[in-house]
This record gives structure tokens, sequence and C-alpha cells, in this order.
């Protein structure tokens, strides 16, 4: 049988353990306590099209090279309303600028799904409306449900990023990213990281089991599995894909990547 919550609490002791060799333990308690409270929250209007324009961006590329563009990337996608009215003028300004990513068709997903956002708030009254009327939190049915509408809505919006947007909007579902399906992968949880669906159900699971918010547990998986997580002390990830740090894992003995190369690791 086995023991989410055990795991669970093997993998954050050993990321915080890990993390405060580098940056105070009241610091990384700090940083990880927001993600706490993820669920239940109700968005504004602006917030939900920030996301959105966020996730768009950070869909393929190095979350660093994304987070260190954010400034200009907001500066340039302000508002649903304003970025709705873009016109082709207005996106050559945007790539032209150095200080952006200069992708055409994530630009060009903004501009589409700001007029997209606009005409949902247009309907429904608020984008917190459309998204109650799912009831995404009655059933997980409801929920996918959701999250097949808005992929069909949404350019930018694929398999795995949308599960990004709604775990990032604070829905009890993580992001099946290939950090937390390899994680998954080694401990058995999925036979491959192809399994989008089993990996969000078992992330579901870490979170009944736990009593955590899905959006707690997301953070600290991708934080033990990522290449850097400087804001929890992490300078080198833990469940790496290539030279994981298994001698300091203290879930070693549940995954099987590490019984399968034991003598190599040793």
């Amino acid at each position: 049988m086995f023991d989410y919550q055990l795991i669970f609490k093997n993998i954050e002791l050993t990321l915080i353990s890990e993390g405060s060799k580098n940056l105070p333990l009241e610091k990384i308690r700090e940083n990880l306590e927001p993600f706490k409270h993820f669920e239940g929250r109700v968005l504004a209007d602006s917030e939900y099209f920030r996301i959105l324009v966020e996730v768009i961006f950070y869909s393929g590329f190095r979350a660093a090279t994304v987070t260190a563009k954010l400034v200009t990337i907001h500066a340039h996608f302000p508002d649903y309303a304003t970025v709705a009215k873009y016109s082709d003028d207005d996106i050559r300004r945007v790539l032209s600028d150095d200080a952006m990513i200069k992708n055409h068709i994530k630009i060009n997903a903004c501009v589409r799904n700001a007029q997209i956002f606009q005409g949902i708030i247009r309907q429904h009254g608020s984008f917190q409306k459309y998204i109650d009327g799912f009831l995404p939190t009655v059933s997980f049915e409801n929920l996918m449900l959701l999250k097949e509408e808005l992929e069909y809505l949404f350019e930018g919006l694929g398999r795995i990023t949308t599960y990004h947007f709604l775990t990032e909007i604070g829905l009890p579902v993580l992001k099946p990213d290939r950090v937390i399906s390899r994680i998954f992968k080694r401990l058995a949880l999925i036979e491959n990281e192809e399994q989008l669906l089993k990996t969000v159900i078992q992330g579901r699971k870490f979170a009944e089991s736990t009593g955590y918010p899905i959006r707690y547990i997301d953070i600290v998986l991708v934080a033990y599995g990522q290449v850097q997580s400087v804001e929890f002390g992490i300078e080198r990830g833990i469940c790496l894909e290539a030279k994981p740090s298994c001698s300091i894992c203290k879930v070693s003995e549940f995954c099987k990547f590490y019984s399968r190369n034991l003598q190599t690791i040793l």
C-alpha cells in the first residue's frame, strides 16, 4: 500500500533540509507558505488574464528565462481590454522590443486570447462567474469539463498547459509536467510520463492524504525535481533527470530508479 503521506513528508523534509544549507529556514517556510492558500480564492478578471498570459509564455520555455522577463511581458500585455484591441502594428511593436521574448506565436496567442477573454466577460459578467458555472470543485468530472473547455477556447493552452492554468487559479489539480511526471514514474505511481490524467489523479491523492492544498504539493515536488529553486535555497535539484542526488533523498527506498541503478549510484 503506497503511503502518500509518508512519501510527501519525507520529500518535504529533504527539500527543506537541503534548502536550509543555503537559506534561513524561516525564509524557506515564508516562501512556501503562500502555496498553502491558493485554493478557494476569488480572483479579479485582471488576475485571471495575468495568469493566462504567464502560462502561455512559460509553456515550453525555461522557467528562469520567463521569470526574468515578466515585467516586460506584463508591460506589453497590461490588461485584456487593451490587448484585445492590438493591431498588427502593436504586435510588431512588441516584437521589436529587445527586452521581450520574441515569440510570434505566443504574442499572437495572447492577443487572440484577450479577445476571447473579453467575450466571456461580456457574456458571463466576470471570468470568475464563468469558472464557477462549471462547479469545478463539486466533482472531478466537472473540473475535467472545464479543462476541456479552456483547452478548446484559448490558443496556447495544450494538454499540459491547461492543467498549469487550472493549478495557478487555485483549482484542485497539479500540472503534470516533466518534473512531476518523472518523480511519479520513479515512485511507480505511473507507468510512463505521457499518462497526464493518471499523474493528476495521483497528485490529488497526495493532497487528500496530507491535507495540504494541491498547489503546495505541486510546488514542493517541482522544487524537488527541477534544476534550481533559489527561493527555497535549492541550488541544485534533488530528483534530477540526470545524476539525481539519491544519497540525500529520503524516499530512495521507494524509488524504482534508485533500486534499478543502485550499483551505479553506490
